[in-house]
């Protein structure tokens, strides 16, 4: 297949479904990464290059950048060509993007935008970004075996792993309980949770 993964920003797809992509990876599957802005909001950082690092060490079949602001994705036209570009490129069987309700302006654009995007794509899921709100997935996949690794992945995001964050846990570890968490509720030890726009599914 070819699986495709949207994000607003560098980390944002890792965060959310670097498991269920390196799994994908690892069994033969093609990955593909969009992301639409560069993270040039975190001054000093330069996220760009830590994007890269993240795809090489995932084994992504390409990376592509939407080249818009941080912190100013708006939804509209250009949005929504941008992410249909990369759809014709890809035409991917699969493709994954941050959940539309979501504290960041930037992740609830890009949502909206790959709903019309994405109205032809057959299987569309929705993934818990960091600043997700009323996320309720009801579709997980077991991250188990990988979860170290998704952990190695997200550390090429160093300027963001390093942050102090209001909750005293660092990226790694709160994408850790995140991942305890839908273990529970999918009965197995570790997760990622999903929710489908769409799921045709293939008997």
């Amino acid at each position: 297949m070819n699986i495709l993964a949207l994000g607003a920003h560098p980390d944002d797809i890792e965060y959310g479904c670097g498991g269920l992509l390196l799994q994908a990876a690892s069994a033969g599957h093609k990955v593909f990464l969009d992301v639409l802005t560069d993270g040039s909001a975190s001054v000093g950082a330069d996220r760009k290059r830590e994007q890269e690092q993240a795809a090489e060490f995932l084994g992504a079949g390409g990376l592509f950048w939407g080249g818009f602001k941080d912190t100013e994705l708006v939804a509209g036209r250009p949005l929504i060509v941008a992410i249909e570009s990369v759809l014709a490129k890809v035409s991917p069987d699969m493709v994954f993007v941050n959940f539309l309700t979501d504290a960041h302006q930037d992740h609830m654009a890009l949502a909206s935008c790959a709903v019309t995007a994405c109205r032809y794509v057959k299987r569309v899921f929705f993934y818990h970004d960091y600043t997700t709100l009323d996320f309720q997935p009801d579709t997980f996949v077991d991250i188990s075996p990988v979860l170290s690794r998704k952990r190695e992945l997200l550390a090429h995001h160093r300027s963001q792993v390093q942050k102090a964050y209001p909750t005293g846990l660092d990226m790694l570890e709160s994408v850790t309980a995140l991942a305890a968490y839908y273990g529970f509720m999918a009965k197995v030890k570790y997760a990622e949770g999903f929710k489908p726009l769409r799921n045709l599914m293939q008997l």
